[in-house]
């Protein structure tokens, strides 16, 4: 963790290469564009599970994070709504991650959940349909494997999820690229999303072959989307570089097998703050996506959000 003296260093630096590095987009263009942010997390260090993958002298995420501290980020930054991720896989933090966000429904559209403990069990469906009783939990994460093989129970509880109209994301690393597209093949109609670009590791080399060939093959599968999201935390050595060229061939190779209507943007805020502020995570993916047209962005920083996770739509109650 970077001291308060380099760290000053490191941002005065920072700002002279986000200057030059990414092509500005004229402000009232990118307001133009609404924005779902589909990966936001919030956590409290008191719960009972605790927070345990931040490490206690991590200066910037070793806090608490609640819908307030977004709440004026969002603002600022054109976001009109947001499918919070829950943080950990505490069960009671999946109706926990509902309740902190009732009182602002009009920001917070959807909240996924954490299931990984309990799917493939007896215990997954009771707990399972009491959340679906709040329309705002449209899925759950898988982010741990606790079966050592894809069950029959597994795959049952997968098609209760799809006959529900709920989604599951999945961090890679439990589960494997190639158990995505087991998954995606044997249940058609339940809509993924694997976060993060797959769990790919940038190091400023070229893309890692075998990841390449397990990303491509997922992405066959038309039920399966994949996150724009955590380009900083994708990062091998933080903190992450704020130039676009360092991000290029992830971002072309995701365009490539998703295309323009797989494609979903989310922050991971407020991990990102590790590398930069919100704004240069918004400045780093419209560098990109925006060259295409308007048509894209709007695709990706809220339609297909709308319509994967069944959220409702910018512009709609």
């Amino acid at each position: 963790m970077m001291n308060v003296a380099r760290k000053m260093l490191w941002w005065a630096g920072c700002s002279a290469v986000l200057v030059t590095a990414i092509p500005a987009v004229p402000a009232e263009e990118a307001a133009a564009v609404p924005i779902i942010d589909c990966h936001v997390h919030f956590w409290r260090l008191d719960r009972p599970a605790g927070i345990g993958w931040i490490a206690k002298d991590n200066e910037t995420l070793y806090r608490n994070y609640l819908p307030g501290d977004y709440e004026s980020i969002a603002k600022a930054n054109g976001v009109g709504g947001v499918v919070v991720v829950q943080a950990g896989q505490s069960l009671p933090d999946n109706q926990w991650n509902l309740e902190i966000t009732a009182a602002n429904k009009d920001l917070f559209r959807g909240v996924v959940g954490n299931l990984s403990e309990v799917i493939g069990t007896p215990e997954f469906q009771p707990l399972f349909e009491k959340l679906c009783e709040d329309e705002r939990y449209v899925g759950y994460r898988l982010s741990g494997r606790y079966q050592d093989t894809l069950t029959e129970e597994f795959y049952r509880n997968l098609k209760l999820t799809a006959g529900k109209g709920r989604t599951v994301d999945v961090l890679v690393g439990g589960y494997s690229l190639t158990d995505v597209a087991e998954i995606a093949e044997r249940v058609p109609n339940l809509k993924i999303i694997i976060d993060h670009f797959g769990g790919v590791v940038l190091d400023g080399k070229p893309l890692d072959s075998e990841w390449v060939e397990g990303f491509r093959a997922v992405a066959k599968r038309a039920n399966v989307y994949c996150k724009v999201s955590a380009l900083y935390g994708r990062v091998k050595e933080q903190p992450a570089p704020l130039d676009i060229a360092f991000y290029r061939p992830v971002l072309e190779l995701a365009w490539e097998c998703f295309g323009e209507d797989r494609l979903v943007y989310g922050s991971d805020w407020p991990v990102s703050r590790t590398s930069g502020d919100y704004g240069s995570v918004l400045t780093l993916t419209r560098a990109y996506f925006d060259g295409k047209g308007r048509g894209v962005s709007e695709k990706l920083f809220h339609g297909n959000a709308a319509r994967f996770y069944g959220v409702p739509a910018m512009g709609a109650p």
